[in-house]
């Protein structure tokens, strides 16, 4: 018989696929920052949140690319309005694309063009919605795992001798200085 999953499990599980749903709609804060920080104390959890977050990233992406669809000037409006999401970026998205709907995928999500981007650019270059998400599926999922491999690498391991209050405390302070350079390199 199979043990229950613990609530902390379940409820990381939750803030995962959630997380992932958001940031593939309108968050501009990548789960990778809740993935890393569960990885700190269990790569397997960190690993399943992972598959939560697709899931919940590949929903998003169905509603942004449904809506791209039926209304696109009204999905461009919606992704500018995201902060960190800019004509040049959705502009990059589309390229990518046009290399090859994974190789795009992949790229994408390893050098910081959003999600939302492809979702739109999907619909918009008439991609099926069904080869879409299966393509998304191992491209964010691919994303994912690196971030908790390199987390769970650095911190869990390389750095266990400190403190789990220390090594987040560090964590913590990446993400800040990661996104601060990250916006400081748009304007």
């Amino acid at each position: 018989m199979k043990r229950p999953s613990p609530p902390g499990n379940r409820l990381a599980f939750l803030a995962a696929a959630l997380w992932g749903f958001a940031e593939a709609t309108v968050l501009f804060t990548v789960p990778d920052v809740l993935l890393s920080f569960l990885a700190q104390t269990s790569l397997r959890r960190a690993l399943v949140a992972s598959l939560w977050t697709v899931v919940g990233a590949c929903t998003g992406g169905a509603v942004l690319y449904t809506l791209a669809l039926s209304h696109p000037d009204a999905a461009d409006a919606f992704l500018l309005k995201v902060p960190g999401v800019f004509p040049e970026l959705i502009a990059r998205a589309s390229v990518l694309l046009d290399s090859g709907l994974l190789p795009g995928l992949v790229t994408g999500s390893l050098t910081g063009v959003p999600y939302k981007t492809f979702a739109v650019e999907a619909a918009r270059s008439e991609t099926p919605l069904a080869l879409f998400l299966l393509a998304s599926l191992p491209a964010r999922l691919l994303r994912f795992t690196l971030s908790c491999l390199a987390s769970w690498l650095v911190f869990a391991t390389l750095l266990a001798g400190l403190s789990l209050w220390t090594r987040r405390v560090l964590l913590a302070a990446f993400w800040i200085v990661f996104y601060t350079a990250y916006y400081a390199g748009l304007g």
